[in-house]
C-alpha cells in the first residue's frame, strides 16, 4: 500500500507502534493454533470415550467435560499458571500457560460436539457394514467415523472461532497477545478509539476468515455425501 494512502487509512499511533501490535498478533496466531491443534487432538479422545462407555474411562472423561464447562476460561488459566507449577513443583512461562489452558478448554467443548456427531450417524448404517462381513473396528473407523467428522464441521469451526477471540483473555496472566500488547500501546499514547478500533477489526477480519473455512469446507464435503 503507498505510503500516502497509508497515511489516511492507519492511524500514526497505530503506524508508530506498528512493530509491538504485529508481534502480539503473532503471539495471538500461535496460542490459537496450538489450542485448535491441541484441543482437537484431546477433544477427540475424550469424545470417542464418551461414545465407547467404557465404565470407568467414559465416566472420567464425562467428568473432567463437565468440570471444564463448569468452569470460567479465566479460572482454568489461572489454574495453569499458579496452581500447576505450584503443586508440581516447576516453573512455566505465562504463554505455555495459556497455551495449556486454552488446550484444555476448548478440548471439553469440542469432546461434546464429537460425541454428538458420533450418535447422530444412523444405526442402519452401522448394521449395513456389519452385515458386509466388516468388524466393529472396521465399521467404526471407515463408517462412523468419516460420517461423524463430517457433520461436527460447524460446530467445531464455531468452537474454532470463539477460541480465537478467548485468546484475549491471556493479557490477563500477563501474556502479550494483541489485546495486551494494544492495551499496553494505549496506557503509553491513551488514544482507545484509534486502538480499539484496529484491534477489533483486526479479530473480525481473522474470525471471518476462520469462519469463512469452515462452511468452505463443510459445503466441499456436504457435496462428496
Amino acid at each position: 500500500m503507498p505510503e500516502p494512502i497509508l497515511a489516511a487509512v492507519v492511524p500514526e499511533v497505530i503506524r508508530d507502534n506498528l512493530p509491538f501490535l504485529a508481534a502480539g498478533f503473532a503471539t495471538t496466531l500461535r496460542l490459537a493454533a496450538v489450542g485448535i491443534v491441541g484441543g482437537s487432538l484431546v477433544g477427540l479422545l475424550l469424545g470417542l470415550l464418551r461414545h465407547a462407555e467404557i465404565p470407568v474411562l467414559s465416566r472420567l472423561a464425562a467428568l473432567y467435560i463437565e468440570i471444564v464447562r463448569g468452569t470460567p476460561l479465566l479460572v482454568v488459566l489461572f489454574v495453569c499458571y499458579f496452581a500447576i507449577p505450584a503443586l508440581a513443583g516447576y516453573r512455566t512461562t505465562a504463554v505455555a500457560a495459556a497455551s495449556l489452558g486454552f488446550v484444555l478448554f476448548i478440548a471439553a467443548y469440542l469432546a461434546e460436539d464429537v460425541r454428538s456427531g458420533l450418535r447422530s450417524v444412523p444405526a442402519g448404517l452401522v448394521r449395513a457394514g456389519l452385515a458386509t462381513g466388516l468388524t466393529r473396528w472396521q465399521v467404526f473407523r471407515l463408517i462412523v467415523l468419516p460420517q461423524a467428522l463430517r457433520r461436527i464441521i460447524p460446530p467445531v469451526f464455531n468452537q474454532y472461532v470463539r477460541l480465537l477471540k478467548f485468546t484475549s483473555v491471556a493479557s490477563v496472566i500477563g501474556v502479550r497477545e494483541l489485546t495486551g500488547s494494544a492495551l499496553l500501546v494505549n496506557a503509553r499514547e491513551f488514544q482507545p478509539v484509534a486502538i480499539i478500533a484496529t484491534v477489533a477489526v483486526t479479530y473480525l477480519v481473522v474470525c471471518s476468515g476462520l469462519s469463512l473455512v469452515g462452511r468452505l469446507l463443510d459445503a466441499r464435503l456436504s457435496i462428496r455425501t
